[in-house]
């Protein structure tokens, strides 16, 4: 594996792209195509710094699209034989409201979960995100600021949560905004959780 480093709001990802990674970059090129702004959040960013766990699906954050917009959407993932296995892509409309899987035509898995911002939390991401650089094969990808990734799994409070937020912590602490981590913290009610973080 090659090495990750985050300097000046840019994570350089220095390894070779697993199924995730070329699901998330094949999504994020559509969505680009379409001027759709977006954000991966979750669990994807700590797999993408490099956490080793199991999962088969990648969080996405889109900004509210009109209807139109949606329809060309939907028929340019058909016609590059993406579609929704979980719900129709018909119905992506209502469902972006929710979520919607998104997946290699005939696949469940991996998959992408997306789905419309929702909360101040949600548009946070979308409109202070990051970039992750893949240099191996020159692709980009939005992601959420770190500082708010970590202080949302720290509100998820599940053990995999805590192991996402340690595991971005403790790789990228030196170049975290504390202020910013902090008022995330504070935001979301988990100053007991932080310290825990922080001394473990």
């Amino acid at each position: 594996m090659g090495g990750i480093e985050l300097h000046d709001n840019v994570l350089l990802v220095d390894r070779d792209p697993n199924e995730l990674d070329d699901l998330a970059i094949r999504f994020s090129a559509i969505l680009d195509e379409f001027d759709i702004d977006h954000v991966f959040v979750s669990g994807y960013v700590a797999i993408l710094t490099g956490r080793s766990r199991a999962t088969e699906d990648i969080d996405v954050l889109l900004e509210h699209i009109p209807a139109e917009r949606i329809t060309r959407l939907v028929e340019r993932l058909e016609s590059e034989a993406l579609w929704g296995p979980a719900m129709p892509l018909d119905s992506m409309a209502e469902m972006l409201e929710d979520n919607i899987w998104i997946a290699r035509e005939g696949e469940m898995v991996p998959h992408l979960e997306a789905k419309f911002v929702d909360d101040e939390y949600d548009r946070a991401s979308l409109e202070n995100s990051i970039t992750a650089r893949l240099t191996s094969v020159d692709a980009a990808l939005p992601i959420g600021p770190l500082e708010l990734q970590i202080a949302y799994k720290l509100y998820l409070a599940t053990p995999k949560d805590f192991e996402d937020a340690y595991h971005l912590y403790s790789m990228f602490e030196e170049s975290l905004s504390t202020r910013e981590l902090e008022r995330w913290v504070g935001k979301l009610d988990v100053t007991e959780e932080y310290d825990r973080l922080k001394h473990t």
